[in-house]
């Protein structure tokens, strides 16, 4: 059985590097640590052709990343975002193929859909995606 261990580590460090957070204040993030909270929404995982970064069919609207962790098969984050009076949607995007390096990396992004959410307020909330859809593609490769 493969060890996906590294490999959702690596796909911790593509996301917080693919989303655009200030390079002056990186994000980092070890296994079994940050936010599991049982309040916490559940974004969606796709796959994508191409760069993950340059998709703009699950949205493009901005966010900060606060901090992310990997948990056995669940990615959790904390982001910021502007709004309020809508629901916010975040993806995350992964590329088709897993890159050849050791350990086996994936590229990915988180991206944020507002639904045109006009407000102002700026809410931070807890999200986390389940990753066994990244896991089985892993195993079948």
């Amino acid at each position: 059985m493969k060890d996906i261990g590294p490999l959702l580590l690596g796909l911790v460090v593509a996301c917080a590097a693919a989303c655009g957070n200030d390079e002056s204040r990186p994000v980092s993030t070890t296994p079994d640590q940050g936010p599991f909270d049982s309040g916490q929404r559940t974004g969606n995982v796709v796959f994508s052709p191409g760069d993950v970064r340059s998709t703009t069919q699950w949205g493009t609207d901005d966010y900060e990343l606060n901090a992310a962790a990997v948990r056995g098969d669940t990615l959790a984050v904390t982001v910021s975002y502007s709004g309020g009076c809508r629901a916010h949607l975040f993806t995350l995007v992964a590329a088709e193929a897993f890159m050849e390096s050791d350990p086996v990396q994936l590229a990915a992004a988180i991206v944020h859909d507002a639904d045109g959410d006009p407000c102002e307020a700026y809410p931070t909330e807890d999200y986390h995606f389940i990753l066994d859809p990244v896991k089985a593609r892993y195993k079948a490769a």
